[in-house]
């Protein structure tokens, strides 16, 4: 029989809460239990770990008061309306400075106050099944987080975080809110993040093997293998040729011409130059130190985002939780052949980059690192072998600008849409997120002959739109894109897709892929007014399936 052990020492001396027991080898073999005779219950492991917030943590969350107290302070010093004699003095001190001092110094002791009672009350436990948030305040409560929940687990490190070497521990769920441990050590929260994402992955590791040194400028560590790291220039071309930059100049005009017009010029200031300095300093802020400094890897939790310059933010992708994929291309990047991927993740909300449920992928790319980045989500797709079925020339009617690009293709992994003309947009959805396939006429539609199918995937079921087809190309299209689904489903449930990080770059021709090859123009489509052959063929009748 086995006997509960005690707890193995794991990294800075705390005890290994995942260290594996010995195995104990008798020497006479046991005979085989009964199945009659009930069996005595395994005894529970005793291997916990128990630990706190770093003691800064307090001060990392209530910097604003700090910096506004010890500025009061200072001050007040340097000013002469105290000496450093009367620091020691507080009776006399307090005598001396302002008003608004004492407010900031007792905001400031106030906030540290219930700081670090929130911080002594608070433990994270460890066990073999899960981690538990253990709060013993004045109201007790008692979060628990089982590993097989967790989707993924993010490092972010804002500026005095940075500054201090301590880092917060994000912890996705899915559908409930995020837990945020805050802070740890830079060092402490890249060992809870491996062992976190390895248990999810029901891996049975030790804290002993989850032990990487983390870069602390774009934390790639050993193992990680770095796909694409983008230059600082790529990042101001993309900001600068913006279809948003255009926008916010020509909201200035408005605000503008009424002031010449009324001769009023506090109209232009008040109406058009602060809010415009306003929008301008929020869009570069999050598309230049939003992204500085951007690099994707591959890691053995999984594809690895890392970006931000005083804001450090490196954000672990589920996979197999991505329902599509967008590569967009604004009207200024084509001469470029540069685009932006952005991810439909169900249930991420987090970061900065965040709207609603969708997240920046690739900032700006050329066509070899949006097909590297592509490849890193699913390895066998290749946008050169994907050959688009074009919209039929009456479609002009209702999309003159944008009817060459109109179309979709789609292959045995994905279905993929194309739409825009300001901004092009290509969205890439595996068959196996497709929830649902509507088709929809509208009127002048209907006056053409054409329908429209929609797709929706999981989430808030984010729609897209396949515009301007044949009716019976359309049916065919709906109808097999769900038995593809099916069985796409089906493959996922005999054998899932692994959950960490094993694909690495060796094929050649991701490797090889030219700037020049013509990803996003026209010339991939080609017209096909008829219904594509299988599996997007329609059935004779109802009754046929």
């Amino acid at each position: 029989m086995t006997t509960p052990q005690d707890p193995t020492p794991g990294l800075d001396g705390r005890p290994d809460f995942a260290a594996p027991p010995p195995s104990i080898t008798d020497a006479s073999p046991a005979p085989p239990p009964d199945a009659t005779t009930p069996q005595p219950l395994a005894p529970l492991s005793p291997r916990v770990s128990e630990e706190r917030l770093h003691p800064l943590s307090p001060l990392v969350r209530g910097w604003v008061f700090v910096l506004a107290g010890g500025y009061a302070l200072f001050s007040t010093i340097i000013q002469g309306q105290i000496r450093w004699e009367d620091v020691t003095r507080i009776g006399s001190l307090v005598e001396q400075m302002s008003g608004w001092s004492l407010a900031l110094i007792a905001a400031l002791l106030l906030s540290l106050g219930f700081g670090y009672w929130g911080w002594w009350t608070t433990k994270i436990v460890i066990d073999d099944n899960e981690l538990r948030l253990e709060n013993t305040g004045a109201f007790q409560e008692s979060k628990r987080i089982a590993f097989s929940r967790i989707q993924s687990v993010d490092i972010n490190q804002r500026l005095a975080a940075r500054l201090l070497g301590l880092a917060e521990v994000t912890i996705d769920v899915g559908a409930d809110a995020p837990t945020t441990l805050s802070f740890l050590t830079r060092t402490r929260a890249t060992q809870m993040r491996d062992y976190l994402m390895a248990r999810a992955h029901r891996q049975q590791v030790a804290t002993s093997d989850t032990v990487r040194i983390a870069s602390a400028w774009d934390d790639s560590a050993q193992g990680d293998q770095v796909l694409i790291r983008l230059h600082p220039g790529e990042i101001i071309l993309g900001a600068v040729l913006s279809s948003e930059l255009p926008f916010l100049l020509l909201a200035f005009l408005v605000p503008l011409g009424f002031s010449i017009w009324l001769q009023q010029p506090w109209i232009a200031l008040g109406a058009g130059v602060l809010p415009l300095i306003i929008a301008m300093g929020g869009f570069l802020s999050k598309r230049l130190v939003g992204q500085f400094n951007y690099t994707l890897a591959t890691t053995p939790a999984g594809i690895r985002l890392t970006r931000g310059l005083t804001t450090l933010h490196s954000q672990t992708i589920p996979a197999h939780r991505v329902q599509s994929v967008q590569i967009s291309q604004p009207l200024l990047w084509r001469p470029l052949k540069r685009a932006r991927l952005t991810l439909t993740v169900l249930g991420l909300k987090l970061g900065d980059d965040s709207q609603d449920l969708s997240t920046v992928y690739l900032p700006i790319g050329n066509p070899r690192q949006i097909q590297l980045a592509l490849t890193a989500l699913w390895p066998n797709l290749r946008l050169e072998d994907l050959r688009f079925h074009r919209t039929p020339r009456r479609a002009r009617w209702l999309s003159p600008l944008s009817w060459s690009w109109l179309g979709y293709a789609g292959d045995d992994q994905v279905l993929a849409v194309r739409d825009g003309w300001f901004e092009r947009h290509q969205t890439i959805i595996p068959h196996a997120r497709l929830q649902s396939m509507q088709i929809s006429q509208g009127p002048l539609e209907r006056r053409l002959r054409l329908v429209t199918v929609v797709a929706l995937t999981g989430g808030t079921l984010t729609h897209t739109r396949i515009k301007h087809l044949e009716a019976d190309q359309a049916r065919g299209l709906a109808f097999g894109e769900m038995d593809l689904a099916r069985e796409a489903r089906s493959q996922e449930r005999q054998a899932p897709p692994p959950t960490g990080a094993t694909w690495h770059l060796t094929s050649p021709t991701a490797a090889e892929s030219t700037d020049e090859a013509h990803l996003w123009t026209p010339s991939t489509s080609i017209v096909d007014p008829q219904p594509p052959s299988p599996p997007y063929q329609a059935p004779a009748s109802p009754a046929d399936r």
